[in-house]
């Protein structure tokens, strides 16, 4: 055995019985043998920041027994091995997923020492809900003379629990008309069935009953309400019920509520029942079981719920403002905002367990799109064929200036005859590749490994030299399906559509509209703002002009990006993207002195600048494309 297991398990031997001895664990769960290797994939360089006892406690925070594997694991493998074990669908497995595939190597720390707590909190507010709801329906069954121990009817949903009450109830009942009527509603009116609608029908049914009974049967029947509003009063606050103290007398069986019940608002009523005077004190008492216990519980329960609210809200907010401050998450911007409008806890509730999720994955889409970052920094890079034929690849510093890459394919000149080049990520993994029109004239995907190389992807449409005499390509999502699209000028001088099935594909979407004779190149990006994909190119005349995307695989308009005059005379290249980190479409281009310039956007379709991204003195002289 090695030093390092030897010692994982001697620690594991003590801390085990301190942290997780002590530690009430209901059906815990053997952990699953985790490899290190596991977390590879997400961070580049796994951490090892969290120590043993951090790595217990964490376990020990959702029930599992924790292993010497999971001991040596690296803070990611770890992660993992939390989520493996953590139950299907519950806030700890949607956080624990979250910090795992967070490129953050903190994110794993923070979710070991912190995040797991918060989210088995959630998980174990959720369960209390849940047994509440089904304490509120045990409690209906009891008051209306149905098997609150029919486990299968206190599972079912509110409406559908409803439902099967209108089936099993007397024909003819105020029970059943009252269910008939909430079943016809809302939410709202399946609540108030559930805290007060039975109770009052159930007591019309039994005054009915009263109407027609003799005495000794009227005596019966209002012994049995009595005692069946005892027992829906126990069930109704999880107190234990006992034959012994649905017996026992009124006075006895409050007091016994004021001394175990959790909710202020249910000891103050109990207390307010026994401090009533003697000759309002049986009324009271009664009351207290039949009515003004449950009102109580749901003032208790209304007071929670708005603190749990509140709690949401809170991190919610602290969500939608981090991605506000971000810049690149629209989506989620938006998903945060709408949930914080609806203000409903289930609202708040779906959002952090899985709609942030829903909405990053749609935001991330969109940046593989708009950014095309080649080495995994999110920041806007910019690749060339040189003047050696090589591919090669510059890094944008997200402050619009560049520096050397590298080279994205093996040199040697092979990429001298390749006629056009542009970039996006066209496979769906979120990572930016290269699209080329090669020398033969075919469309080619060259796929990005997210650290500045490029392998071979195989065509994009059927071979044959359809784009042999294409004079330009660029690419983005042009219909709105968030998979990347290409487009180029043909032969006849129209823009054509293809669309990006997100796999590496394309099939024919049309002619986008336009005339683009004479045009001398063109980009991509959204230039105005709205986060649809426009076109913008140097015209006939060696102005700027930009064509706006209706999201729907069409281009209008043509106004200008920057004044008349022929200033784009002699640029040799352009790209377009948010190069400074305003989260604005910028477009830099291969200038007439071969300088690499500049001019910055402001998302409402002009330009300004022209300041040097790299060195000035020629040196991007020879390149032949530029993407």
């Amino acid at each position: 055995m090695s030093t390092k297991r030897r010692a994982a398990h001697l620690l594991l031997a003590g801390l085990t019985a301190t942290t997780v001895g002590s530690t009430v664990l209901s059906a815990p769960v053997q952990a699953a043998e985790v490899a290190t290797a596991a977390a590879a994939g997400v961070v580049a360089d796994p951490t090892n920041l969290a120590s043993a006892e951090e790595k217990v406690k964490a376990a020990a925070a959702i029930g599992v027994n924790i292993t010497v594997e999971m001991l040596l694991a690296d803070d990611q493998a770890f992660v993992l091995a939390l989520w493996r074990n953590a139950l299907p669908g519950s806030y700890v497995q949607a956080e624990a997923l979250r910090a795992y595939d967070n490129s953050d190597p903190q994110a794993a720390y923070q979710f070991i020492t912190v995040g797991v707590f918060a989210a088995a909190a959630d998980d174990a507010q959720a369960e209390i809900a849940a047994e509440h709801a089904k304490a509120l329906r045990r409690s209906v069954l009891v008051t209306i003379g149905l098997d609150s121990s029919d486990t299968a009817l206190v599972d079912l949903t509110d409406l559908n629990f409803i439902i099967a009450v209108w089936q099993r109830v007397e024909e003819g009942s105020f029970v059943q008309a009252a269910a008939a009527e909430a079943i016809k509603g809302t939410q709202a009116d399946w609540t108030t069935f559930l805290t007060t609608g039975a109770a009052t029908a159930r007591a019309a049914d039994i005054d009915k009953q009263l109407k027609d009974a003799t005495e000794a049967e009227a005596a019966r029947i209002r012994a049995e309400q009595l005692a069946a509003a005892k027992k829906s009063l126990l069930q109704l606050l999880l107190l234990p019920v006992t034959q012994e103290l649905i017996d026992a007398p009124n006075r006895q069986f409050v007091l016994s509520v004021h001394a175990t019940a959790k909710g202020t608002e249910v000891v103050l009523a109990a207390q307010a029942a026994l401090n009533a005077a003697d000759a309002d004190l049986d009324k009271a008492l009664s009351d207290f079981i039949f009515t003004d216990g449950a009102a109580a519980n749901t003032k208790d329960e209304q007071v929670a719920a708005a603190k749990e609210l509140a709690a949401y809200r809170t991190r919610v907010t602290a969500i939608r403002d981090a991605a506000v401050a971000d810049g690149w998450q629209p989506s989620l911007v938006a998903a945060a905002n709408q949930a914080l409008a609806d203000n409903t806890l289930l609202g708040l509730q779906t959002f952090v367990l899985k709609g942030q999720d829903v909405a990053r994955a749609q935001d991330d889409t969109w940046v593989a799109t708009f950014v095309r970052d080649f080495n995994g920094d999110r920041k806007r890079d910019i690749v060339g064929i040189d003047a050696n034929g090589d591919m090669k690849y510059y890094i944008g510093d997200g402050a619009g200036k560049l520096s050397e890459g590298g080279a994205m394919w093996a040199t040697g000149g092979l990429w001298k005859n390749h006629k056009w080049i542009t970039s996006g990520d066209f496979n769906g993994d979120l990572k930016a590749d290269v699209v080329a029109v090669d020398a033969v004239g075919n469309l080619k995907l060259y796929v990005g490994n997210g650290a500045g190389k490029l392998s071979e992807g195989g065509a994009m449409w059927p071979t044959g030299g359809v784009f042999t005499n294409y004079k330009g390509l660029v690419a983005g999502d042009f219909n709105g399906d968030s998979k990347t699209d290409v487009a180029g000028i043909d032969a006849a001088g129209a823009m054509r559509l293809y669309l990006g099935d997100g796999t590496g594909k394309v099939t024919d979407g049309g002619a986008m509209g336009g005339g683009w004779s004479g045009f001398k190149a063109v980009v991509a990006g959204d230039f105005n703002g709205d986060r649809k994909t426009d076109i913008a190119g140097i015209d006939a005349n060696n102005d700027m002009k930009l064509y706006a995307g209706d999201g729907a695989g069409k281009i209008v308009a043509g106004t200008v990006m920057w004044p008349v005059g022929g200033h784009w005379s002699g640029f040799k290249g352009i790209v377009a993207g948010d190069f400074n980190g305003d989260r604005k479409t910028d477009i830099a281009g291969i200038d007439a002195g071969n300088d690499m310039k500049l001019y910055v956007g402001d998302g409402a379709g002009k330009l300004s600048g022209g300041t040097a991204m790299w060195g000035t003195g020629g040196r991007w002289a020879g390149f032949k494309r530029i993407g």
